[in-house]
């Protein structure tokens, strides 16, 4: 993950991107790949070094001829998401796209026991943060009659998983506010889809990847191998899919929701 180079890529040049989570995991991954294609990027985070170590991801656009900007950011906080909205657009003199990538597990196991102010927590990282940065982004881009939204849901958010109803629900949610808002918007040629990412190799579930069991099941539920025999995704994997979701190619596509699991849910 490069950054951007600059002599390649173009399919976002002269686009301005806000990716919130955009440190760490798959928002990292996504806002470089977006850099590489000649996107300004505004990385939003509540902490500008990445969970898996190495640069922050703004230092590394830079460093490759890219521009971007990072932004403190705590999703959840209204004021703090206009804020960022009125940031990108003062640095970069406009906005075109915001990915959602900021979120967490929440708490999981026997759901009887779920403490309901870790539900709160969890929905509002996962759901309302999503929906005021998705928000904010829309006043703008009615205004322009262009934007390409594509919020971050997951698998589970299409399927039913024990012991997961808080990660489960608050994706679901995404999923149904993605489609809703699609509908509303797009007589006005707003974009807005769901990227559905199946496991991946990021921080944010890395304990689950420790453990030999939840593992066995990764590999029973996931039919895909790939050349290297890996059944878990890179994150560039999924921030191959967001370039597609935030780039004109996908011009005629809106409400969908773009499922990479290596075939998770195609049982």
């Amino acid at each position: 993950m490069s950054g951007r180079g600059a002599d390649v890529g173009g399919r976002l040049e002269g686009k301005t991107a806000i990716v919130t989570g955009g440190s760490s995991g798959i928002g990292r991954a996504s806002a470089l790949r977006f850099a590489e294609e000649g996107a300004r990027v505004v990385v939003a985070d509540i902490r500008p070094d990445p969970r898996e170590g190495g640069p922050p991801t703004h230092d590394v656009v830079r460093a490759n001829g890219g521009q971007a900007e990072y932004v403190a950011t705590d999703v959840t906080n209204p004021a703090a998401v206009d804020g960022l909205v009125q940031r990108a657009i003062r640095a970069f003199g406009g906005l075109h796209i915001i990915m959602t990538a900021a979120g967490n597990v929440g708490p999981t196991g026997d759901s009887r026991l779920v403490d309901i102010a870790e539900w709160d927590q969890h929905l509002a990282l996962n759901l309302r943060a999503t929906f005021l940065c998705v928000q904010r982004g829309l006043r703008h881009f009615a205004e322009q009659r262009y934007g390409k939204v594509v919020t971050v849901a997951s698998n589970f958010g299409l399927v039913g998983v024990p012991q997961l109803t808080a990660y489960c629900a608050g994706k679901a949610a995404v999923i149904g506010m993605t489609r809703a808002l699609a509908v509303e918007f797009g007589p006005l040629g707003l974009n807005i889809n769901a990227l559905c990412p199946g496991a991946t190799r990021t921080a944010i579930n890395v304990h689950f990847r420790a453990d030999p069991e939840v593992q066995r099941v990764w590999q029973q539920m996931t039919p895909l191998r790939m050349a290297d025999g890996q059944y878990i995704a890179d994150p560039r994997d999924l921030a191959n899919a967001a370039l597609y979701l935030a780039s004109d190619e996908s011009r005629f596509m809106t409400g969908a929701c773009l499922v990479v699991d290596g075939g998770w849910i195609a049982q």
